[in-house]
This record gives C-alpha cells, sequence and structure tokens, in this order.
C-alpha cells in the first residue's frame, strides 16, 4: 500500500471517529496536510454556504474574527460566493482577485496560491457543507486536486452526520409533569435575573509609576550599557556610553583651531606697536578666537553627553544590555528606564472583544503568576480611548491600576511580573453576564 493511500485511510479514519464538530473542524485544517501538502488553511462552514463562517484555522487553537487574517478570509468568501463558483473546486492567486483584496493578500505576506475546496455532500444532492481553503507557495497537480476533492467529499459527509445527531434527545423524559416544567421554567428565570457583577479578564503587567526616561541625547552608536536588569542605580551612576572616537577627535580639532586663533590674536597685538596697519584686524581676530571657543565648548559638550548617567536613585528596567552594542541611536531614543521600586502600577491590555463598560476607580483584581494564590487589589486610574496593537497583533485598550493604600505599605511586586488582572463593571443579570458574547455575536451576524 503507498503512503498516500495508508495516509488517506488514515484521514478518513480520523474523521469517522470524530466525536464532536470541534474534533472535526480541527481534524480538517490539521491533519489534511498529510494528504495534500499545504501552508495554511481555513475550514468555512455553513448551509449552502448562505451564511459561511470561519470556524477553524490551521496551527491556531480559536479563530479571532478581529485579526487582518480572519477578516480578509471572510471578505474572500463573500467574493467566491458572489462570483457563483462557490460550489466549484478553484485555484485563485492574486492577480485573479479585485485590486484591494490581491494588495491585502501581498501585504499579509501570505503564500501566493490559493486552493478553494468545497466540502459538497452527496447525500443531500451536492450541497455544499462548507469549504477548505488551502494556501501553498507553489501550483497544486491534478493528482494533488483530486486528492483534495475525495477528501472534501469524506469531510462534507462527515460534517452532515454530526449535524443530524441529537445527543439532548432524552433530556425531556423526565420532565413531562406540566407542574415540573413549570417550577423548572421559574426556578430558571429567577436565577437568569440574579443581579451579579460583570467582569472580564485580560493580560496584566507590573510596570514602573512615573519612570525616569534615560535616552540617546545625541545621534550616534552606543558602545556599552554598562547596568544590568534590576540593578540598584546611584544618583550620577554611569549608565551608558556613547562611541566617542569622533567626538574626542571633534574636540581635539576644535581645542587646536582655538590655540592658533589665539596665537595669530596675540602675533597681530604685539605687531600692532610697529605697525598701525595691523590694527584693523583686531577685531575680526578676536571675533574669530570666540567663535573657536565656542566651536570647542560645543565640542566637549558633547564629548561629555557621549557619557550618560543617572540623574535619581532607583533600578534599571531594561531587557539584553547586550543588544544595545553597536547599535545606532537618534537623538532622544530611549535606551532604559530608570524606575523606583516602590512606585509601581499594573499596566492591563484589555482585549477588543473582551471589553466592557469601565469608569475610573473601578476595581481590579491581579493574580499574578508567580503568586497565584494572592490577589492584589487596585482601582482603574486610566483607559485608553482607543485599542492599539499589541505584540501578538490583536487590538486591546490599555488600562491602568494603582494599588490600594493597605496593598501600597506591603512588599511591593517586582516590575516586569505578569499575570491576569479580573476587571469589574456594572452590576447586570446573570443572563446577560452568560449570554453576552452571543448576543454580541448574533448582533454582528444580523448586522442590528
Amino acid at each position: 500500500m503507498s503512503e498516500a493511500v495508508a495516509a488517506l485511510l488514515g484521514l478518513e479514519q480520523q474523521l469517522r471517529k470524530a466525536s464532536d464538530l470541534a474534533q472535526l473542524f480541527y481534524t480538517l485544517v490539521n491533519q489534511t496536510h498529510r494528504c495534500v501538502p499545504y501552508t495554511q488553511s481555513l475550514l468555512v462552514v455553513g448551509e449552502a454556504l448562505q451564511h459561511p463562517e470561519i470556524v477553524a484555522a490551521s496551527d491556531l487553537p480559536t479563530v479571532d474574527y478581529t485579526s487582518p487574517y480572519i477578516s480578509w478570509a471572510e471578505r474572500l468568501c463573500k467574493h467566491i460566493l458572489a462570483s457563483g463558483k462557490a460550489t466549484e473546486s478553484s485555484l485563485l492567486r492574486p492577480a485573479d482577485l479585485p485590486t484591494d483584496l490581491a494588495d491585502e493578500w501581498r501585504a499579509l505576506e501570505l503564500p501566493g496560491y490559493l486552493l478553494w475546496q468545497p466540502l459538497l455532500v452527496e447525500a443531500r444532492d451536492g450541497e455544499p457543507a462548507g469549504a477548505l481553503i488551502l494556501f501553498r507557495d507553489q501550483d497544486w497537480t491534478e493528482t494533488e486536486r483530486g486528492i483534495a476533492q475525495h477528501v472534501a467529499g469524506s469531510g462534507g459527509h462527515a460534517l452532515f452526520a454530526l449535524r443530524r445527531l441529537k445527543p439532548f434527545k432524552g433530556i425531556g423524559m423526565g420532565l413531562r409533569r406540566r407542574k415540573v416544567l413549570f417550577t423548572v421554567a421559574l426556578v430558571c428565570m429567577l436565577a437568569l435575573a440574579w443581579p451579579v457583577r460583570l467582569s472580564t479578564l485580560a493580560p496584566v503587567e507590573v510596570v514602573a509609576k512615573d519612570p525616569y526616561v534615560v535616552a540617546a541625547p545625541l545621534d550616534g552608536v552606543v558602545k556599552s550599557v554598562l547596568v544590568s536588569p534590576n540593578q540598584l542605580i546611584a544618583p550620577g551612576g554611569l549608565l551608558a556610553q556613547m562611541e566617542d572616537a569622533e567626538l574626542t577627535g571633534e574636540a581635539a580639532v576644535a581645542r587646536q583651531a582655538l590655540s592658533v586663533a589665539q596665537a595669530e590674536l596675540k602675533t597681530v597685538q604685539q605687531s600692532g606697536f610697529m605697525d598701525p596697519r595691523q590694527k584693523a584686524r583686531l577685531a575680526e581676530l578676536e571675533a574669530q578666537v570666540r567663535l573657536k571657543e565656542a566651536e570647542w565648548q560645543y565640542a566637549r559638550e558633547r564629548l561629555e553627553r557621549s557619557t550618560i548617567k543617572a540623574d535619581r536613585a532607583g533600578v534599571a528596567v531594561l531587557d539584553n544590555p547586550e543588544d544595545w552594542k553597536g547599535r545606532p541611536v537618534r537623538v532622544g531614543e530611549r535606551i532604559l528606564l530608570v524606575a523606583d521600586p516602590q512606585q509601581v502600577e499594573f499596566k492591563v491590555m484589555l482585549p477588543v472583544k473582551d471589553s466592557i463598560a469601565l469608569t475610573l476607580g473601578a476595581e481590579v483584581r491581579v493574580f499574578l503568576d508567580s503568586d497565584p494564590l494572592h490577589a492584589w487589589s487596585a482601582r482603574l486610574s486610566q483607559a485608553s480611548y482607543e485599542p492599539q496593537m499589541t505584540p501578538d497583533q490583536q487590538y486591546a485598550y490599555r488600562l491602568v491600576a494603582q494599588l490600594d493604600e493597605v496593598e501600597a505599605a506591603a512588599v511591593l511586586p517586582r516590575i516586569g511580573l505578569r499575570g491576569t488582572a479580573k476587571v469589574y463593571g456594572d452590576k447586570v443579570s446573570l443572563f446577560f453576564y452568560l449570554f453576552r458574547r452571543p448576543i454580541t455575536s448574533v448582533r454582528q451576524w444580523l448586522g442590528w
């Protein structure tokens, strides 16, 4: 038996063993690679592809609908549906799409070849139950397209079969009596109306409060950073050294030019007693001496600024000092921070999808990874109006929380520690607390 046939049989066996839709989605986007090589894949699901939804992506545990990649993929699906070729296997390249979709394809640096493979259900006269979107850097052969079509047929049948299951069929067997049903419904309504505090979770980091920014004093190259992370710093202590070979040379040239100008001025002053014509040059030479003094003073100040010293006491906040060696910097570019370890606050990055209505002074509970059993109490002091891009390519609101006075008197957490923050909002019903996200999804889908 060839490896291709064995891989295909193994994949079909995994599809048959899928006990729920989540397991089936994961198998389709991650295990199909064993039969048809690809770089990235997406799974689109929808009854007859009338309202398609991206439900899974390869190598990702969940689908983030706020990311540029998923947003572009949703618009791509709409374009393919509008073209009337959603039920056909199609090969696409950026040149086959409208200009805006093609430009964003290139901007996202996705592979240059796309295979649209619908999941057709033969039991329903070839009606599509979804589609696989496969990306890779080279075109597909006819053999590979045939294998992809076979896998899609198996996946469509598995999706159709799982959707017809009724796992909760026997729940109502014990609730036939009308009084029991009424009692259960009343209890559920009362429970859902129970007021609870709305809250959300977000990543948090301990940061310095009002730190002193050590910036590059001039354009140049960093020779070395002389402090290590969390090192105690005294006022006037050396922090960093800029490359000063050129500055030293400029200062020496300026000092020599000043000496030449002074000597020339002195010569003219002495010869002026014998030659009255030399006196006419005195004003010019005196101005020249003052100019050279200013140039030498400027060169000396630049040379002194190449040695960066601390203006206050604290601890150094930076990453790896070795990364700064030989790095060119512009004047004002931040090199490190000097922070007071007794002045800390919490920086919370609240994802847009988890945002709630917040007010200044709202309660915040912080659980640091280094001490998950102890919760720090804080109050919300700042909240950004616009979200910003985080390193993991998600949009989030920046929140700042200040420690409560009682907590501030304790041993403060070290700057740089991370954990999870629970931010509290207003009181809402238990129904809204449980179904806030589904309601938001439904509103976005219906366009309310």
